[in-house]
């Protein structure tokens, strides 16, 4: 019975009976991150610092610079122990990830530094035609659109320097 009115369902919407259904909502940042399968440490550190209603609140416009787990690696960190970092520390770090505002590639270039949430700024540059934060967290993947802004994916972690 399931099969046939499947078929008939796709039958109609073929021949233009009834319209084609609303597709799901966009994801939002949070579940993004959670879907990818490349940000598990990421997500951890969101999780144990209870940033990710944050990232996942549907009013909110930002934008995320999102380290890999390959770039927490390269400072020892993955999903199994970044929650043992002072949730202080770690709170700084991740909210130096994140700016206020939707920002696409295009917008973040326009830029000579940008605001993050916690206070400090970032420096974005090009160099050999590629795109960096900091001047060494290369940006590897850009404009990953979220209902509640937009995603960069970068190659390392950045740290404040203000950090304690």
């Amino acid at each position: 019975m399931r099969r046939l009115t499947a078929t008939l369902l796709a039958t109609a919407m073929a021949v233009g009976i009834i319209a084609s259904p609303v597709t799901a909502a966009q994801p939002n940042i949070a579940e993004i991150a959670i879907a990818n399968g490349n940000f598990t440490t990421l997500v951890a550190a969101l999780s144990c610092t209870g940033l990710v209603p944050a990232v996942s609140d549907p009013a909110a416009n930002l934008t995320v610079f999102a380290p890999t787990d390959a770039a927490f690696g390269k400072i020892g960190l993955k999903a199994s122990n970044v929650c043992k970092l002072p949730k202080s520390i770690l709170t700084k770090i991740l909210t130096y990830h994140v700016v206020g505002q939707e920002l696409f590639a295009s917008d973040v270039l326009a830029k000579r530094k940008i605001q993050m949430l916690n206070g400090l700024y970032t420096f974005p540059s090009v160099r050999n035609g590629n795109a960096y934060i900091n001047w060494y967290a290369r940006i590897t993947a850009t404009d990953i659109d979220a209902s509640n802004g937009v995603i960069h994916v970068i190659n390392k972690v950045l740290i404040p320097y203000r950090l304690w």
